[in-house]
């Protein structure tokens, strides 16, 4: 993952694609079959829709260089414009996106490419060398984790791990979690309250990472306890039964508490600048930002620590809130180039290269070797990693109903006004059920279920 505030905010996860291809695809909630026999590269221009800036000049060169007669060009992720794309029929041919949280949307519709053949024949991406985060990527029309294969990630981190500033720790008389061993979420809080300083009535330094309620983020927290927010049949929503009413109260008491960035303190950037910049004890973010602080401030190497993802019950999990990879559009012209282009960016050369600068976890077992253990920071680092992928876990957050965005959406309205309003949490988790209940329906109501 390259590293920048673009690439780790809003554009890190699905940019609200296809609000409106229910409609487009007008085929129920049917997966599509297995595609016939894998269309062998073509030449000509090869369409990919992804991130601004994210994949290099360098990577393309590099990439054409490899495929004579292929050339590519790349739009930016833009929802209203694909969607405009896939109602003429002539959508990109790779479509950047977040695995975790579009795969029963995607699959479910016509709309994304069966790849079942195309990995089955490829000799880059084995199916006994593809890591297990990848279930996000697969639906079989009921579950998310099972069946067919619809994308891939490019390069991913469980994002529930966290990383602390141990000098800060020090100097507030805390003894530094071991990295190794989860931390309660309620002694996280306590211990950001120790670490959060103010001076003059404004806040210097935040003790805890950002925090925005989400359906990743509280169904994360809420996993920790065997809960869920979506039933089994992934139509409906509950937002009040024990555990994730204790997920709630978790963050509604972080957001109250001011120690850290929430939706009601909004962030003026993302985790790394402020981190970096000593306004933040703890960062929130996933195995990468290893390779940011390298790249940009590697001073802090040497007191920044990796540790794994924190519990509000018994049960260790930690997922990935994203597992940013590609899908190929059903009606792509060129989904042969496409799919070469995916094996060379998220298993061949160009994911060697970018995974040896530390910018994530591949998606391959055989990749892991690459990933940077030069220094003690890395070395430390990779240790904790590699620990972690034990508790991997596929959360049956993302619905075939709704795009997930969409949903983060009407949670973070309804959180800013409930919480902000002074609503308990009770009251809350009864509001977010009728609210995401109310778009699930809708949702519904357009595959015509």
């Amino acid at each position: 993952m390259h590293h920048s505030a673009l690439s780790r905010r809003s554009v890190l996860r699905s940019a609200g694609f296809l609000a409106g291809a229910v409609a487009l695809a007008g085929c129920g909630n049917s997966t599509t079959g297995a595609s016939k026999t894998p269309a062998k590269a073509k030449t000509g221009t090869l369409t990919i829709m992804s991130a601004p800036g994210e994949i290099t000049s360098a990577e393309i060169t590099a990439f054409e260089k490899a495929h004579p007669g292929v050339k590519i060009k790349v739009i930016n992720t833009d929802a209203t414009r694909l969607n405009a794309m896939l109602a003429a029929g002539d959508p990109p041919d790779v479509v950047r996106d977040a695995g975790t949280d579009v795969t029963p949307y995607i699959g479910s519709r016509g709309v994304a490419l069966n790849l079942d053949e195309y990995f089955a024949q490829s000799s880059i991406l084995k199916e006994a060398d593809i890591l297990p985060i990848n279930d996000v990527w697969k639906w079989d029309g009921t579950h998310q984790g099972k069946g067919s294969r619809y994308g891939i990630a490019k390069d991913w981190s469980q994002d529930s791990m966290w990383w602390y500033n141990a000098d800060m720790w020090d100097a507030a008389g805390l003894s530094a979690p071991d990295p190794a061993k989860p931390i309660t979420y309620d002694e996280l809080l306590d211990a950001s309250r120790k670490l959060t300083k103010s001076s003059g009535g404004k806040t210097t330094v935040h003790g805890l990472f950002t925090t925005t309620a989400s359906m990743n983020r509280i169904g994360s927290i809420a996993a920790t306890s065997g809960g869920r927010i979506l039933s089994a049949d992934l139509g409906t929503a509950d937002f009040t039964s024990p555990e994730v009413i204790a997920a709630l109260t978790w963050l509604v008491d972080a957001a109250k508490a001011k120690v850290g960035y929430s939706l009601l303190d909004p962030s003026p950037d993302w985790d790394g600048p402020q981190y970096v910049a000593g306004k933040q004890a703890t960062s929130g973010q996933g195995f990468w930002f290893g390779g940011f602080l390298g790249s940009t401030a590697p001073a802090y190497e040497s007191k920044t620590v990796f540790a794994a993802a924190p519990m509000l019950g018994k049960k260790r999990v930690s997922p990935s809130f994203g597992a940013v990879g590609y899908w190929i559009p059903a009606k792509s012209k060129n989904p042969g180039a496409a799919f070469q282009f995916i094996e060379w960016y998220c298993g061949g050369e160009g994911a060697k290269k970018r995974i040896a600068a530390g910018n994530g976890l591949p998606s391959l077992k055989s990749l892991l070797a690459v990933v940077p253990q030069k220094t003690a920071f890395q070395k430390a680092a990779f240790k904790v990693q590699t620990a972690e992928l034990d508790y991997v876990d596929v959360l049956h957050n993302a619905t075939p109903y709704a795009l997930t965005t969409a949903l983060d959406t009407t949670i973070a309205k309804t959180f800013t006004s409930a919480v902000g309003g002074g609503a308990s949490v009770a009251k809350l988790a009864d509001q977010l059920t009728k609210e995401v209940n109310a778009v699930l329906a809708n949702g519904k109501k357009l595959a015509g279920k």
